[in-house]
């Protein structure tokens, strides 16, 4: 029988709760676009870009 070890409610656990998530799990979670090959950039020319999916559908 494996047991978990119990998670003490320290500062450091209260301030991020999801520091044992990997990140793949939030954002799947979370149901974002998947930005990895599917992105294109639009550069405003004054210091600003913005990132935009080419297919939203795509998820994690």
């Amino acid at each position: 029988m494996m047991y978990k070890k119990a998670i003490s409610l320290s500062r450091k656990f209260l301030a991020n709760p999801h520091q044992n998530t990997p990140l793949n799990e939030l954002l799947k979670k979370n149901k974002s676009v998947d930005l990895r090959n599917n992105s294109i950039v639009i550069d405003y020319e004054n210091g600003y870009d913005q990132i935009k999916p080419i297919d939203t559908e795509k998820r994690f």
